[in-house]
């Protein structure tokens, strides 16, 4: 596997407020907590004190599912008929990067406009935007969000 950009790998990374003491120091993987021999691990790289480090099984599965998860982003955003809910190739897509996903042990998928959980079987699409200190990939309801139809509308 190639060196992941420590970018990407970042923006996958838990919460530091979840990690231990050998996963901070990076001693062990900050995804499964496998703690590393001298010289083993791939430095994540940080810009402060706290020294993330992967294991390669980890590394190697974040890097799969993100980049399954461009893939289908980039076709979302050129296809006349997604926009309107999931042709066939891009629900092939978004089916093949969920099931990375799951083997990758990620969290269940939840809409970033209602925080609601997205059921499997459930059409969605993948969201990204822009937030400071790197992108953030996330999914939203592939039409209205279940949310909003609880939501009163203002006259």
């Amino acid at each position: 596997m190639p060196d992941p950009m420590p970018v990407v790998l970042l923006a996958a990374l838990p919460g530091i407020d979840t990690l231990g003491p050998a996963q901070l120091s990076g001693s062990a993987c900050v995804w499964c907590e496998h703690a590393f021999r001298p010289g083993e691990g791939i430095n994540l790289g940080s810009p402060g004190p706290f020294r993330p480090h992967g294991c390669v099984l980890c590394c190697e599965a974040r890097t799969n599912s993100l980049s399954t998860y461009l893939t289908w982003y980039d076709h979302t955003v050129t296809c006349l008929r997604c926009p309107f809910g999931p042709c066939e190739p891009g629900q092939a897509l978004g089916t093949a990067h969920l099931a990375v996903r799951e083997r990758a042990g990620h969290p269940p998928v939840c809409c970033a406009a209602c925080r609601t959980t997205i059921a499997p079987g459930e059409s969605l699409r993948p969201h990204f935007w822009r937030e400071e200190p790197w992108p953030m990939f996330g999914y939203l309801h592939a039409r209205d969000c279940p949310a909003s139809a609880s939501r009163p509308t203002t006259p």
